[in-house]
């Protein structure tokens, strides 16, 4: 995906509160017309436009949809020009406000839209609803003044938003990138100790249930020593790359030196440990000889609102039993767990 698409949902968030509070005010803008202008009678349209500008406020802070999203912004801006240019037309000494009213919606709702194509439909549409009303007859010859005064405030607010969505973009991507960099491990490119534990207090938090698999390679210290240190830095990519390509896993991380934690969703205890053989099976085939390795594993079940401690400290018990007998197995339950009758190669 593009990173400007990725960006997309951030960026809805951080203006989200700006664009509630600019449509607050402006429902006040509009209700302040209605109640201050003593000549001004309460119909049926009124109510009807009333009635728009609330539930398109409301839908428009709920929404998580983005296209809607963009889309009610716009109708929020016409419905209020809509609603202004419809009181003013009745009222002739009102007119003289719509060239200020214009310029003031134009420009203030520049910092509004997510998209600069959004702002300029937008602003066309203002000055389109607005221009009827506008008593231009007071301006008699100076009509070249009038489209200066449109040209001018859509000008500047396409420049406010072109700019100010260019810095957020920018802001945005140094974060994002900052954000990965401190999420992954570095040799292997996969989450690191911080952000798969985070993931997997999310799971907790969020009411799955599953096994953690901790898996640490045999005999690393030996063989690195043996064959130095870019062998041991091929073994533990490779070792990512099988979990990478392991089918049916949910998270994935490395959370040690030669330590790895994969997190498997759901309470089939059989599958879960058809998934564990048949990773380290991989594993096992992942380097070609005299650099090929083994891992030992051990397993923990965990449910809603577990302690995370408690699991952790349970898969590394597994751990250590699969290191004291022989290497190279999954244990579960303090007891090795069985070959699968038909092998699963993730």
């Amino acid at each position: 995906m593009p990173a400007h698409l990725k960006l997309r949902p951030r960026m809805r968030r951080l203006l989200s509160p700006a664009v509630t509070q600019a449509e607050g005010i402006g429902i006040v803008a509009w209700a302040g017309l209605l109640m201050i202008h003593p000549a001004v009678e309460f119909d049926m349209v009124m109510l009807i436009l009333s009635v728009c500008l609330l539930v398109v406020c409301r839908l428009h802070h709920v929404t998580e949809h983005f296209h809607l999203w963009r889309v009610l912004g716009v109708v929020y801006v016409v419905v209020l020009a809509a609603g202004f240019a419809y009181v003013i037309g009745f009222h002739d000494e009102l007119r003289i406000f719509v060239l200020p009213l214009a310029v003031t919606l134009v420009i203030s709702s520049a910092i509004l839209f997510i998209s600069v194509q959004d702002y300029l439909i937008c602003a066309t549409l203002v000055w389109l609803i607005l221009w009827p009303p506008m008593q231009t007859d007071i301006y008699a010859d100076a009509h070249t003044y009038l489209w200066m005064f449109c040209v001018s405030s859509v000008s500047i607010g396409f420049i406010l938003s072109f700019s100010y969505l260019k810095n957020l973009r920018s802001v945005l991507l140094v974060e994002s990138e900052f954000r990965v960099m401190a999420e992954t491990d570095y040799l292997t490119s996969i989450l690191n100790r911080r952000a798969f534990m985070q993931r997997f207090d999310h799971l907790l938090a969020d009411g799955q249930s599953g096994y953690f698999l901790m898996l640490d390679i045999d005999s690393f210290k030996t063989k690195n020593d043996l064959y130095g240190h870019d062998v041991g830095d091929k073994i533990l990519c490779a070792m990512a790359a099988c979990l990478k390509n392991a089918k049916g896993s949910h998270s994935f991380g490395r959370i040690g030196g030669e330590e790895f934690g994969v997190l498997w969703l759901g309470d089939d205890a059989a599958l879960a440990c058809d998934f564990a053989l048949g990773l380290l099976q991989a594993i096992r085939r992942s380097v070609a000889a005299p650099h090929s390795y083994t891992c030992s594993a051990g397993m923990a079940s965990f449910v809603a609102g577990a302690d995370l401690s408690a699991v952790l400290k349970e898969a590394d018990k597994n751990l250590y039993a699969a290191k004291r007998n022989g290497k190279d197995c999954v244990y579960l339950e303090d007891e090795p767990v069985a070959a699968p009758s038909s092998a699963t190669v993730p």
